[in-house]
């Protein structure tokens, strides 16, 4: 392709990816009157330690994230802490307008290298599915907890109790196998696409797995602080061992719900009214919370992303 022809479509790129995601954002926020009056005409005013400490914790969400992802590269590419965090912010800008964040996994590899790129796409799935394992995990905690708490049946019989640790720990070995079953595939006779992003889990080893295990669960930790804080700071009455129930079962749950980005907002809104509203009667403080959550995790670092992305030079888009 000519070296002006490339340039156009790299710079179309560019500006489709940065007009969808203000264009996501703003249409989310005003045009949605429910989430517009909670944050611009709500009457909550609080604590607003608790809100601060939650916007602190946002860039070391995602530092944490950035630090996951870039052990995971470490056999595929060395990047900085620095670089691993805007690819990450990138991959927002893109998982913020498709179907569950699929376009995260694309969006991050424009800092890699061009020959890396393919294989920087299945390293970001393997932190995912750790990311998704530590999810799992507490949901299946969360749950059996919230639900012999909040109904007269008893779900602690030995089939339910066996089926659930034999569930966690089939995937554990799956998890900690993937080196293995990438290596077997790779002595199939695949395209060449599929060798080049086969190659990325097939480098990793299980030490770099088990750490990346390690700090999705310390992200898990911080993001379950941060709604916490929020469920304070609008008087929802709801106490941390609740709340701990209750987030556990809300993030296992939008893991298994398919959902479209742009309806995200309103299936995890819709979901906490279900599951906080157990232990809370404030409807407003519990929605609040959550697409609160949603705008400071999620839209803001998409945006940063956004204009980060628009920043990068890329020499081509594959």
């Amino acid at each position: 392709m000519p070296a002006n022809h490339r340039k156009f479509w790299v710079i179309l790129f560019k500006s489709l990816i940065f007009i969808a995601s203000y264009g996501f954002v703003a249409y989310r926020v005003y045009a949605d009157d429910q989430l517009s009056n909670l944050l611009f005409n709500g009457t909550v005013h609080n604590e607003s330690a608790w809100l601060w400490l939650v916007f602190l914790l946002m860039p070391v969400n995602w530092f944490i994230e950035s630090e996951k992802w870039r052990l995971l590269l470490k056999p595929t590419e060395k990047v900085r802490l620095l670089q691993a965090f805007g690819g990450v912010l990138a991959g927002l800008s893109i998982a913020i307008f498709t179907p569950n964040r699929t376009g995260e996994y694309a969006g991050r590899i424009w800092i890699l290298r061009q020959r890396n790129r393919l294989a920087g796409i299945s390293v970001t799935i393997a932190g995912s599915i750790a990311q998704s394992g530590v999810t799992f995990i507490v949901g299946i905690i969360s749950g059996w907890l919230w639900l012999n708490q909040n109904t007269e049946a008893t779900f602690t019989t030995p089939t339910q109790l066996g089926l659930a640790i034999f569930t966690v720990a089939a995937g554990f070995i799956t998890y900690i196998s993937l080196p293995k079953i990438a290596l077997k595939i790779s002595r199939l006779q695949t395209p060449k696409v599929i060798t080049k992003i086969n190659d990325g889990i097939k480098n990793l080893n299980r030490n770099l797995l088990l750490k990346a295990l390690l700090v999705s669960g310390l992200r898990y930790a911080i993001f379950m602080t941060q709604f916490i804080l929020l469920l304070f700071y609008f008087k929802t009455g709801i106490s941390v061992y609740e709340a701990f129930l209750s987030i556990g079962m809300l993030y296992a749950a939008m893991l298994v719900i398919p959902t479209i980005t742009i309806a995200e907002p309103g299936v995890r809104g819709s979901l906490s009214l279900l599951i906080f509203g157990v232990f809370s009667t404030n409807e407003a403080g519990i929605l609040a919370a959550s697409l609160t959550l949603w705008i400071i995790n999620l839209a803001i670092p998409a945006l940063l992303g956004a204009l980060y992305l628009a920043a990068l030079k890329i020499d081509k888009l594959w």
